[in-house]
């Protein structure tokens, strides 16, 4: 039976974990498995074991990341996963070993405090902030403090909470673009009199539910009034949000609720109180001085420029991003990404949201060395953040809410001539509905689980199009469709879009043009009889005769 949630915050979030060491996990109540995840644990599909989950805040120190992969050898089958919002997870972890685990990851200085459950999740921050061209700054420290400050008022604060928040910090495109789906987002800004500070956008939301974007709350925010600012949503979140449902305990279900103008006014109210508080200074951050893009671009690595290979602020040195597929690593590999951030890095690994890994401050000269150092792990820089780099969740049979296997699924589409063929095109996979890989922001997006596809019920996924948040909009369910002919739908989804679009028109522009239901008759007259238009009609639950029941340690891609 699900556990009771409120219930289990009200009682204080209980669990003994000396205990779960010495007895194993068959004795924890479902309230009890809840509580687990305040210290970073979430149980798997597979019985006795489970994920931990670390906070890194996308920057991991190279000593450092050698020692998540001795415990990985050790305690999670020898292979570690990058996350979409820049964590770093192990799998596969018993339970009798969950303490020692959690111990170790403590003596590396690193936490896994409340990285599930309703919590306040990774706080992510732009890999590119004061070094790309256009980071005006570096928000790793704010970023950095705000998670602290709100570290600080846990575990209480963990049993108050009505549901999660998210929270994200840069100023690229793209991460302006990401700021309108997250519950909180600073947006890194420069005034023309030179401040620094951000735009701060709350409220936004993808989920199983109906999804919502931000909008923007404030126009600019002070470096120093950032930790008010953050602090003053969760405080609004904790009086205001529905504690007694989760389900509905999201920010965006109060905008529902009590309306947009006054969830803002509520939130200004709190702001202006808590700015009244002691707050620590900001750290200094740099601005750099960026040298003209022609004198950039005077100079370059062998072989160019391109995804994973990109230019920093200042000439001769490049930040190199290596793509990681589905992810997916086994701890030699995670220890040679270490020697090389030594090598020719800033002996630090950055991660990204599209769940790569990135180096700073790399001399153009070293990036051959670079390449032929992963080429012999199997990696390489190609592709990286381009269509082939297919985002992906854990999904079956890791995760104990997945219904596919959505790695499976995405080392198929890898390489996929669709794919190859179009270098910006977005997939993202996620094993059900609950969103890890963001299916609804992608060119064409799958959710795992039950479809009825001709009056049968099987496992496969809703396909979902027209994702594009810099044109401010979500993707739409056109169909469903078995796990068996996903890749075959793909090629049908790309070849209309070639079909029809205009020159540099993006999937997203071609599906507004033409409608969904254009997309929806071509698929429908390809694969007549193994494809449904529309979402499923009714909700998407597990059945036990259709869970994944494989419990072999996900494959490592390109390992």
């Amino acid at each position: 039976m699900p556990p009771d949630i409120p219930g289990a915050k009200r009682a204080g979030l209980p669990v003994d974990l000396d205990r779960l060491t010495a007895e194993g996990d068959e004795w924890l109540s479902p309230e009890e498995r809840y509580a687990l995840k305040m210290h970073g644990l979430c149980a798997q599909a597979q019985p006795g074991v489970f994920m931990v989950r670390v906070r890194v805040g996308g920057v991991l120190e190279s000593d450092a990341a050698r020692g998540l992969a001795r415990i990985a050898d050790d305690y999670a089958g020898g292979w570690i996963h990058l996350t979409t919002r820049q964590q770093v997870q192990l799998h596969h972890v018993h339970a009798r070993d969950v303490t020692t685990v959690l111990g170790q990851i403590r003596r590396l200085g690193l936490t896994t405090r409340s990285t599930c459950g309703h919590t306040m999740r990774g706080v992510m921050s732009c890999p590119d902030a004061g070094i790309g061209l256009e980071e005006p700054f570096d928000c790793y420290p704010d970023a950095r403090m705000l998670q602290d400050s709100i570290l600080s008022r846990t575990p209480g604060l963990d049993t108050k909470m009505p549901q999660r928040i998210n929270v994200a910090f840069g100023g690229c495109a793209a991460c302006r673009d990401h700021a309108r789906v997250n519950d909180l987002s600073f947006v890194s800004v420069v005034t023309p009199e030179g401040e620094l500070g951000y735009e701060c956008w709350i409220a936004g939301s993808l989920g199983k539910s109906t999804s919502m974007l931000g909008f923007k709350a404030i126009d600019f925010v002070p470096r120093a009034e950032v930790l008010a600012a953050g602090n003053a949503l969760f405080n609004v979140h904790i009086e205001h949000s529905d504690f007694d449902q989760p389900g509905k305990g999201r920010l965006k279900f109060l905008v529902r609720r009590r309306g947009q103008e006054e969830v803002h006014r509520l939130f200004l109210e709190e702001f202006e109180r808590t700015k009244l508080q002691d707050w620590p200074d900001p750290q200094p951050v740099s601005t750099p001085l960026s040298s003209s893009i022609a004198a950039v671009l005077a100079r370059a690595p062998e072989g160019g420029w391109g995804s994973g290979v990109r230019p920093q602020r200042v000439p001769g040195w490049a930040m190199v991003t290596v793509n990681i597929p589905l992810g997916d690593l086994d701890t030699e590999d995670f220890r040679e990404l270490a020697s090389l951030a030594d090598t020719v890095g800033d002996e630090h690994i950055y991660f990204t949201r599209n769940q790569n890994a990135m180096f700073r401050h790399v001399r153009i000269e070293e990036v051959p060395f670079v390449r032929t150092t992963l080429a012999a792990l199997g990696l390489g820089l190609e592709d990286a953040d381009q269509a082939r780099d297919v985002r992906v969740c854990t999904g079956g049979p890791v995760c104990s809410l997945a219904l596919t296997p959505a790695p499976r699924l995405g080392a198929e589409l890898i390489h996929h001539a669709a794919l190859a063929r179009n270098a910006g095109l977005r997939v993202h996979v996620s094993g059900c509905p609950n969103s890890c890989a963001q299916h609804q922001i992608a060119d064409v997006g799958f959710s795992g689980g039950r479809v009825t596809i001709a009056g049968t019920a099987m496992l496969g996924y809703q396909v979902w199009l027209g994702g594009d948040l810099r044109a401010g909009t979500i993707a739409e369910v056109v169909g469903r469709v078995s796990d068996s002919d996903v890749s075959a739908i793909l090629s049908a989804i790309v070849g209309v879009w070639e079909a029809l679009r205009e020159r540099r028109e993006t999937l997203s522009d071609t599906v507004a043009r033409y409608g969904i239901e254009a997309f929806q008759a071509q698929i429908a007259a390809v694969f007549h009889g193994r494809w449904e238009p529309g979402p499923e009609p009714e909700p998407i639950v597990a059945l036990d005769s259709l869970l994944v029941s494989d419990s072999r340690v996900p494959m490592v891609v390109g390992a």
